[in-house]
């Protein structure tokens, strides 16, 4: 953002740093911890992030001021969103909010009844798509809302069979003309994304993350490890990561795929076939996804002991 790294700590810190040499330009303290990714905007010239209270900061990423904050119902630990207008919040009230992102005012909320029994994680991120944003709940639904008014244009359940364990915890991704997303017991689905209507199922469990590339899906979980997915639906090559823990979703550089285990730090793999190239395990592994600048080959990398990591690459 403007030349700095804004990052969040689960601690309630925000923090900016000088990618060239690790400086900290600036420090600010808020309500709650953050896991989410900080989300830019650029036309605004400031950054959104979510903290585990409910609340929503707007933040100057040159002078560390808090703009507006929003403060809204259940946790915030799934990616944000943001149009021109607006920020996309999703929450684990089983809640998604479309707010203001000029000035913090709430413009619609939508809501789901929480479902009985128990979920994984329970939701996912907002993922926008022209006039139409979609997202996914703990009641095993992924739904299609217009992004102007909140107004639900279809709902789908991604549940299969099974009655346990089926929220859609994957935020959706857009892959040729269809969105994407899984639940976590009922698998990855294709959807068209005009109707909801069901393009092609893989029977997957424990999905966590998914992303897509070209014409490609690459979908992560702790028990199935990485695997690539063809767009209609079959599975090219599939690598275990058994003891790595929770997979943040895979980023396409060069011929590399790179992403981080919970438990076990950066990987490093051969896009083409999934062989593992490297590992950097720095002993306490990392939740957060790496932050990779392509036009200067750079990662930088936050790991759980709260260590910040700069790195280059070469391909």
């Amino acid at each position: 953002a403007q030349g700095r790294l804004v990052l969040g700590t689960r601690s309630g810190q925000v923090v900016a740093v000088n990618p060239h040499d690790g400086r900290i330009i600036w420090k600010l303290a808020v309500s709650g911890g953050i896991e989410t990714e900080a989300l830019y905007h650029p036309t605004l010239r400031r950054v959104f992030l979510g903290c585990d209270d409910g609340v929503l900061y707007a933040v100057d990423p040159q002078e560390g001021a808090i703009m507006w904050s929003y403060k809204g119902r259940g946790s915030v630990a799934r990616q944000l969103e943001a149009s021109q207008d607006s920020v996309y919040v999703a929450s684990a009230a089983n809640r998604v909010v479309a707010v203001n992102a000029s000035n913090g005012e709430r413009r619609w909320q939508y809501e789901r009844e929480t479902p009985e029994g128990f979920s994984i994680h329970g939701h996912s991120g907002p993922k926008l798509s022209g006039d139409v944003l979609f997202v996914g709940f703990d009641d095993g639904y992924l739904v299609a809302l217009g992004a102007k008014t909140g107004d639900l244009r279809w709902a789908r359940s991604l549940a299969a069979a099974s009655d346990q364990y089926v929220d859609v915890d994957t935020t959706p991704v857009l892959l040729l003309d269809m969105v994407v997303a899984a639940s976590y017991s009922g698998g990855v689905y294709a959807l068209r994304p005009e109707d909801g209507e069901v393009v092609w199922r893989l029977g997957v469990e424990g999905v966590a993350t998914i992303r897509a590339g070209g014409k490609r899906l690459y979908v992560a979980s702790p028990r199935e490890g990485l695997a690539a997915v063809s767009s209609k639906g079959h599975i090219e090559w599939r690598q275990g990561f058994a003891q790595a823990g929770d997979l943040t979703a895979p980023q396409e550089v060069g011929p590399y795929l790179i992403f981080t285990g919970g438990r076990s730090g950066l990987h490093v793999v051969d896009r083409s076939n999934g062989r593992l190239l490297e590992i950097f395990d720095p002993g306490r592994g990392a939740c957060a996804a790496p932050l990779i600048d392509v036009e200067r080959r750079e990662l930088y990398l936050l790991v759980n002991s709260g260590t910040l990591y700069a790195m280059s690459l070469t391909w």
